[in-house]
């Protein structure tokens, strides 16, 4: 595709609906440059400006893809922070460099809470947070990337039965090669990155098997797109989250099958 193609219209654009999308988790996120200031101290603080929305607090270990860095300052521990809500499926995780507002499902909510209810918490939430570096005389984030995460399951006995249908669900899969050797297929892996159009970022798929905590077995599908917005404002910011959320969901639409989408996930637009 051209890379002069025009994305401004995207978020404008009506997207496919689904009933019973198989969302489990999605995750609107910025990651910026080190902020000059910055403590593990300041957590703490943090957590009092949120306290009343996220009561709950939890901390665990930096991610592994962070805690490997050669520029990590190990007199300021690489740690992420996780306040939660009251009913442990809304969060924000902060680390330094990252600011994530996300949901996942629990077993008394399994329906995801639709964009247009995610975004506006996303941005209070985004200002909180940028207005408590304000007053503690921190510097504006330098944004280096904004990112847009669905995570999808698909159980074992309703999407599918065995691991060799997985091409029915992703038609971009081939069938699997059946033979005297070749027996069987027990597991499915895939990982793609595509460009986006007009160069405003990229999309990933990463496809896995799994077994929930019920013992119920599935393909994970996570999708993320990501890319740099075109300035540092909370404005800046949620335009290419706009962006990021449409590619997200129609390249959920791009990248399986249409049959599914309307027996199972009970697509009502377009048909």
């Amino acid at each position: 595709m051209s890379s002069d193609f025009s994305t401004s219209d995207w978020p404008s654009r009506r997207l496919p609906e689904y009933r019973r999308p198989p969302v489990i988790e999605t995750a609107l996120a910025i990651e910026f440059a080190p902020i000059k200031g910055w403590n593990i101290v300041q957590y703490g603080s943090l957590w009092e400006c949120f306290k009343s929305r996220y009561p709950k607090v939890e901390v665990y270990p930096a991610p592994q893809e962070v805690l490997t860095r050669p520029e990590l300052d190990l007199a300021n521990p690489p740690i992420r922070c996780f306040f939660i809500g009251s009913g442990d499926n809304q969060l924000v995780q902060i680390r330094a460099g990252a600011f994530v507002r996300g949901w996942r499902a629990n077993q008394s909510d399994q329906e995801y809470p639709r964009y247009k209810s995610i975004r506006p918490s996303f941005e209070e939430d985004l200002n909180l947070f940028l207005g408590f570096l304000q007053q503690n005389g921190c510097e504006s984030p330098e944004i280096w990337k904004c990112e847009v995460t669905y995570v999808n399951h698909f159980l074992r006995g309703r999407e599918w039965h065995t691991a060799s249908e997985a091409y029915k669900i992703f038609p971009s899969l081939a069938k699997p090669i059946e033979s005297e050797v070749l027996f069987s297929l027990q597991r499915v892996f895939f990982a793609g990155i595509y460009t986006l159009p007009g160069e405003v970022g990229q999309i990933q798929f990463q496809l896995q098997p799994g077994v929930r905590s019920d013992g119920q077995e599935i393909f994970q599908l996570t999708i993320t797109a990501f890319g740099k917005p075109k300035g540092n404002s909370i404005a800046q910011i949620l335009d290419w989250i706009d962006l990021g959320h449409f590619a997200v969901v129609q390249g959920f639409t791009d990248f399986t099958a249409p049959i599914i989408q309307e027996s199972i996930w009970e697509r009502t637009w377009p048909l």
